[in-house]
């Protein structure tokens, strides 16, 4: 059998090659279902097509290279996507790993008797249109109702976003057919300190976190600055400042749980104006279920009694939740293999940020994670991975990609 060797050098230079689209200094924008995304994946259908793939784009806007013929396919990838001023290894090196195993498999001769499709999925983040994990969502038929219609804060909606970028306009389009993908593995940077600490290149991950997004929304009473009483004042952003402070309470009660306010809004936002309403996000993940619902609860009872005391009225509307994940038993067990073929004793590590392989493995797809050993944070452009671990983590998923198509 043919050794399989994936290069770090290909790996970094593709990287930054990558991170030069949506640059602003050490920082990456690639909003999804924008320009700099199809950019992004116009490079990696140029190095897909090179190899010999078919390249498509599906309804939703995500990117398929298919090598081999028809049947059902083992997919590999990640996305291509950031955060507004995000890192350059978040998503993109999955995708970058994922092209460099095919790479290796061309380069080895390995006889693969089932097709390969690598993907490169669109807004995974979902920071333009509020839908984490869109691109895998509408592959594995879990969007949510009327996702066309969701706008983005200029007021252009996804069907008009897809259509400028020559689609049709309707993400439901992109469903793959039950019994279309065989299994699915997502390399990914860790996006944490926990690799770093055990010297470890890389990891199997055994489950992902359930996340809960809420908008609260606080509305109290608009007033003049100047000749309102601070007593009879029924000041909305106050009242939240509260409930931001009560979610950081009620996360840090819970073990393993997190909670984060990433975005707040207040109306009419002037400064000589009392503020009359104030919207914030909520972010909330846990591997355990129970302690999602009991922080929402925390939240929601917190709300009253500010509401009681400041004369406010208080919503808190659950946007979107993902389930906690536990990945494929047997794929963990070939992902461990695969790492150890490549030289890393692999330990099985839980994912406190979400993946798209959520989607495949809720929809009965078995699927697997591999975590690349990363520093200085994520969602950072202090973000930061080795190539040579990723070259590890090529040749692991190369592997299990071999042991799977054989």
């Amino acid at each position: 059998m043919a050794v399989i060797r994936a290069s770090a050098e290909r790996i970094g230079d593709r990287a930054a090659r990558l991170a030069r689209i949506g640059a602003a200094g050490t920082a990456v924008t690639r909003l999804g279902l924008t320009a700099e995304e199809r950019r992004a994946h116009d490079l990696v259908a140029r190095w897909l097509a090179a190899l010999g793939a078919r390249v498509r784009h599906d309804e939703a806007g995500n990117l398929l290279g298919r090598f081999g013929g028809d049947g059902a396919a083992v997919l590999i990838g990640s996305h291509l996507d950031s955060v507004p001023e995000g890192g350059r290894y978040d998503g993109a090196l999955g995708v970058v790993v994922a092209v460099e195993a095919i790479e290796a498999l061309v380069a080895a001769k390995a006889a693969l008797r089932r097709p390969v499709e690598v993907v490169g999925w669109a807004d995974e983040e979902g920071v333009r249109f509020g839908i984490g994990l869109y691109g895998s969502s509408a592959a594995f038929g879990r969007l949510p109702a009327n996702v066309e219609r969701r706008a983005d804060a200029r007021g252009v909606t996804i069907r008009e976003a897809l259509r400028a970028l020559g689609l049709r306009g309707d993400p439901r389009r992109a469903r793959i057919r039950r019994g279309a993908v065989r299994a699915y593995i997502e390399p990914h940077i860790e996006q944490g300190p926990r690799l770093a600490r055990r010297r470890s290149a890389l990891a199997v991950v055994s489950t992902i976190v359930g996340i809960a997004h809420a908008r609260v929304t606080v509305r109290g009473r608009q007033d003049h600055a100047g000749t309102t009483p601070m007593a009879e004042r029924r000041d909305a952003l106050v009242a939240a400042a509260e409930l931001v402070a009560a979610v950081e309470a009620a996360a840090s009660a819970r073990p393993e749980t997190v909670g984060t306010v990433g975005e707040i809004s207040v109306r009419p936002g002037a400064k000589n104006v009392v503020p009359g309403e104030c919207v914030f996000s909520i972010d909330l993940r846990a591997p355990r279920e129970r302690d999602i619902d009991a922080t929402l609860r925390a939240l929601r009872a917190g709300a009253r009694g500010v509401d009681r005391r400041r004369g406010t009225t208080t919503t808190v509307d659950l946007v979107n939740r993902v389930p906690v994940t536990r990945l494929d038993a047997d794929m963990r067990a070939l992902l461990r293999r695969a790492c150890g073929a490549a030289g890393v004793d692999a330990p099985d590590l839980v994912s406190g940020a979400g993946h798209d392989a959520v989607n495949p493995q809720l929809d009965g797809v078995p699927t697997g994670m591999i975590f690349m050993r990363s520093h200085g944070g994520s969602h950072s452009p202090r973000e930061s991975a080795d190539p040579r671990d990723a070259a590890r983590a090529a040749t692991a998923l190369a592997e299990a990609v071999r042991e799977l198509c054989a």
